[in-house]
C-alpha cells in the first residue's frame, strides 16, 4: 500500500516538474502574428503539451497542470483572483472534460496506441470538441467579466478573420503539435522507450526497400525548407 502511494506520488512529482518546464517553453515557441492591431497565436502549443502530459500520466497530471498554469499565468499575466480562476477553467475545463470522455469511451487503456487506435474519438473529442468548447467558455467568460488589454481580443468579439485564426491556432495545435511533444517527452521520462523508439525507427529506415524512400523524403523535405524560408 505505502509502495503504490509512493510511486503516485513520484508520478505526480515528475508530471509537475515536466509542466514546470515545458508549458512555458511552449508558450514562448508558439507562432503569433499580428491581426487587427492584436495579437493572435497560429498555433497554441500549450494546448499540444496538456494533451502529451494527459497521456503520458494520465490522471496524475490534472493537479500537476492546474498548479503549473496557475503560476505561469500568475507569472505572465497581472489578474485579479477571479480573473486568474476563470482563464484557467478555460484553459483547462475542455480539455479534461475530452480526455475523460475519450475515457469513458475507451476503458481504461485509452492512452494507449496514441496514433495506432482509436483515432477518430480522439481526433473528434480532443481535436474538434475540446478547442471549440475552451472558444466557447472564453467568449461567455468575456461577456460577463472584464479581462486585461492584453488578453482582452481572446475573450471579444472580434472580426470573422480573427476569430476563425483563434479557432483554428486551436485545432491545429491539438491535431498537429500534440505527438511533437508527446514522443520527447516520453523518450526523455523512459529511456527504455527511447531506445525502443529509436531502435524500431532505424530499422525501418536501414531496410532494403525503404533507403532509397527515406533519401528522397529528406531530399524533398530539404527542398520544402528552401523555398519556404529563402527571403
Amino acid at each position: 500500500m505505502l509502495d503504490h502511494l509512493n510511486i503516485k506520488i513520484k508520478k505526480t512529482l515528475l508530471a509537475l516538474l515536466v509542466c514546470f518546464i515545458a508549458i512555458p517553453l511552449s508558450r514562448f515557441i508558439s507562432p503569433q502574428t499580428i491581426i487587427d492591431g492584436n495579437q493572435i497565436y497560429l498555433a497554441w502549443l500549450p494546448l499540444s503539451l496538456m494533451y502529451s502530459v494527459l497521456f503520458i500520466f494520465g490522471r496524475y497530471a490534472v493537479a500537476p497542470l492546474i498548479i503549473a498554469f496557475a503560476i505561469t499565468n500568475a507569472w505572465i499575466i497581472d489578474l485579479t483572483l477571479t480573473q486568474a480562476l476563470i482563464l484557467l477553467f478555460c484553459q483547462l475545463f475542455s480539455v479534461f472534460l475530452s480526455c475523460a470522455i475519450v475515457r469513458f469511451q475507451l476503458g481504461r487503456r485509452w492512452r494507449a496506441g496514441l496514433t495506432a487506435k482509436h483515432m477518430g474519438a480522439r481526433i473528434f473529442w480532443g481535436g474538434f470538441f475540446a478547442p471549440l468548447l475552451l472558444k466557447v467558455t472564453m467568449y461567455l467568460a468575456g461577456r460577463f467579466f472584464a479581462f486585461p488589454l492584453a488578453i482582452s481580443s481572446y475573450f471579444g468579439s472580434m472580426s470573422v478573420i480573427y476569430t476563425i485564426i483563434d479557432i483554428q491556432s486551436l485545432i491545429s495545435a491539438a491535431l498537429i503539435f500534440t505527438t511533437f511533444f508527446y514522443y520527447p517527452l516520453r523518450m526523455i521520462i523512459s529511456p527504455r522507450y527511447a531506445r525502443a523508439f529509436w531502435r524500431n525507427l532505424c530499422h525501418s529506415w536501414r531496410a532494403g526497400e525503404q533507403r532509397v524512400f527515406t533519401l528522397y523524403w529528406f531530399v524533398a523535405l530539404a527542398a520544402i525548407l528552401l523555398v519556404l524560408c529563402t527571403p
